[in-house]
């Protein structure tokens, strides 16, 4: 079988080779195909935007190497439910021009930057690059200046991260000007950012997963009968909201006609509909779901115990809590539960607890502090999944911390939580033993009112949400004596 080639662009589609590099995109990964690379190729199919990608490697793994032998070209695979019945939709992705690889290609990079039909930069680094001490915002910083020295007349340029962290434009803009004022840059930089850069916040909400498994790859290439190394895989739901104002930003990226794309001067709503939503209830799920042996969102979704009281939580609590419109939060919610039961995404709980306890106080603990302010009582399905999480990190902390793994009851997955060494030191503190075996009651009061109260762990401590931390120690005890499944019945009787 021959691998995917610019002699499978067929003939009677866009012409690709001659149009202009006018987006420069840090991130290889599957999230960006199928969403930045598709959104591109709609708009060059509409003939509205008329250009192409150079995408850029940060780290020394990716798929820069594969992206260039296959003339930038990918199959993207979209499949799942709609409306209850299933969707399955086959496209070949042209928005791609070429990969550079940033550690030794970096001139050929500065040299797109400098070109004046070049007006986009979109990243996607991730939250552990999306930081000042990382390398992304020191290579934007280099970029810039770049481009002032070539274009300090030309046309405007727009900053666009999709990185999962609030106000992410406004944050990356601060990392640049923090960046600036260390190494002394004059001040005819700042001017020249001031009228022609812009930074624009946006939020992504689409599921992607990993690359398909060797079975399904090769289903999925006999199909379209050629080999294809970077087959990316999503689900028919797509939003991609900019920040900005839509019609300065629709003359430079004219893309906001694809699907799911949308400009807006304020994407708050956006922003909390998804954070809250679909993110709050895949974090508080997680540790259940993890300390139950279910390995998949949809495993979950469908099962008696978890899927009921991942709707009880989603529909009866992260709703109520959020400062939505009713009506449109339970379409969205509708959706979400949709999406949770694709029958054809692996979504691994495994890969959704990475950072469990960050994600908590971003994405968990506004819809309690917000129930609780509406509802007048607390809401007992979050205040198990609190205590879920920290059950959860004891589990990881039975081995040492430097060994990478953890296990439960025979089920062993990756240690990977921003803040697990001062979850390790609480845990320690109380339970300096660390036999295996269940835990003492008296010792997880003791733990939860050591980690609920920590300033430093929550930023504003739960403590202070009245009635919740009592719930949670309360549910931290029963999960410890009849474990996740009984707790839920406890629950529901409650």
């Amino acid at each position: 079988m021959s691998r995917l080639s610019a002699a499978h662009w067929p003939q009677d589609d866009y012409p690709r080779a001659p149009l202009p590099e006018r987006v420069l995109q840090f991130g290889t990964g599957v999230l960006l195909r199928a969403l930045s690379a598709e959104a591109v190729d709609a708009a060059n199919r509409a003939g509205r935007f008329n250009g192409r990608i150079v995408v850029v490697q940060s780290t020394p793994s990716g798929v820069a190497s594969a992206m260039n032998a296959q003339d930038g070209l990918f199959t993207l695979v979209e499949r799942g439910l709609e409306e209850g019945a299933p969707v399955e939709r086959v496209r070949l992705i042209g928005a791609i021009s070429r990969a550079l690889v940033a550690d030794t290609q970096w001139d050929a990079v500065r040299e797109v930057v400098a070109r004046p039909e070049l007006q986009v930069i979109v990243s996607n680094v991730t939250e552990a690059g999306f930081r000042r001490d990382a390398g992304f915002p020191a290579r934007l910083v280099d970029l810039l200046r770049t481009r002032r020295a070539a274009l300090p007349d030309g046309p405007p340029l727009f900053v666009i991260p999709t990185e999962l962290v609030p106000e992410n434009g406004s944050r990356l803009a601060e990392m640049v000007d923090d960046l600036m004022n260390r190494s002394s840059l004059d001040r005819g930089i700042r001017d020249w950012m001031s009228r022609s850069v812009r930074f624009c916040s946006s939020l992504v909400d689409r599921i992607t997963t990993g690359p398909p498994t060797p079975a399904i790859q090769a289903e999925l290439e006999a199909g379209f009968g050629y080999a294809d190394a970077l087959v990316t895989l999503t689900e028919p739901h797509c939003l991609w909201a900019i920040e900005a104002d839509p019609a300065v930003l629709s003359a430079a990226f004219p893309i906001d006609g694809s699907p799911g794309v949308v400009f807006a001067p304020d994407i708050a709503f956006y922003s909390e509909r998804k954070l809250r939503l679909l993110n709050g209830t895949h974090t508080a799920m997680a540790p259940l779901a993890i300390l139950s042996g279910v390995e998949t969102v949809r495993e979950a979704t469908e099962h008696p115990r978890l899927g009921a009281l991942l709707r009880r939580i989603l529909f009866d609590e992260i709703v109520p809590g959020t400062n939505l419109p009713v009506t449109e939060a339970e379409a969205f919610a509708r959706t979400v539960v949709e999406r949770f039961r694709n029958p054809w995404l692996e979504h691994r709980w495994q890969v959704i607890a990475t950072n469990q306890t960050p994600k908590l106080r971003l994405r968990v603990l506004p819809s309690v502090a917000g129930f609780v302010a509406e509802c007048r009582r607390v809401p007992l399905g979050l205040a198990l999944a609190c205590a879920a999480s920290l059950r959860f990190t004891r589990c990881i902390t039975q081995v040492s911390s430097t060994e990478g793994r953890g296990w439960w009851r025979g089920v062993s997955y990756p240690i990977q939580d921003a803040d697990l060494q001062k979850l390790v030191t609480h845990w320690w503190a109380v339970d300096p033993e660390h036999a295996p075996g269940p835990v003492p009651l008296d010792t997880l009061q003791r733990l939860a009112d050591r980690v609920l109260d920590d300033a430093d762990l929550w930023g504003t401590p739960p403590t202070g949400i009245p009635g919740f931390a009592d719930a949670v120690t309360g549910a931290l005890c029963r999960l410890e004596e009849v474990g996740v499944e009984e707790a839920i019945t406890v629950l529901d009787d409650a």
